[in-house]
């Protein structure tokens, strides 16, 4: 069971109050009874410290709830977990977060989408210019030129970024 600091400083309140009666009857200064007090008040603060960081380090079971596992485990867990905050701009065009190479990933991010579904044909799914040519419903020519501007846009954008 945790410790209940509320229920044990009054608990220690009232056997205080109990010894300032004796201490004065026995015939001890006010001042050197505070400085007991005073005392035991820290001692009471360091074992109430002690006592919340050396709970049962224990993980919780996979039946068990998370309020059955020790607070200082649950604390563990979130001073471990991190979140992915990483989202992709492009999210049908997977392959683009395969890239390690910034300047080239930012020129990636930079085209269209229909850019980079001709892209990814062409480049990433190895389908030649006729068959895009088929897909687009346009000429071989046309996927050529498309294919040239895109490239040169690729390199001219990567040159000014170096």
């Amino acid at each position: 069971m945790a410790f209940n600091k509320g229920y044990e400083l009054k608990k220690f309140e009232a056997h205080w109050e109990k010894l300032r009666i004796e201490y004065a009857a026995a015939g001890m200064a006010e001042d050197a009874i505070q400085k007991m007090y005073d005392y035991d008040r820290q001692q009471f603060n360091s074992e109430r410290t002690c006592i919340e960081r050396t709970q049962e380090f224990t993980a919780p079971a996979y039946e068990s709830t998370e309020e059955e596992a020790s607070p200082l485990i649950l604390r563990y867990q979130e001073a471990i977990t991190t979140t992915d905050t990483y989202h992709e701009t492009k999210r049908s065009f997977a392959w683009i977060g395969e890239i390690e190479d910034e300047n080239l990933l930012a020129a990636l991010e930079q085209l269209s989408d229909s850019d980079l579904e001709l892209i990814t044909l062409y480049a990433y799914e190895e389908y030649d210019t006729v068959e895009i040519s088929k897909l687009f419903g346009t000429t071989k020519q046309n996927i050529s030129k498309k294919i040239r501007r895109i490239t040169n846009f690729i390199k001219n954008f990567q040159i000014r970024v170096v």
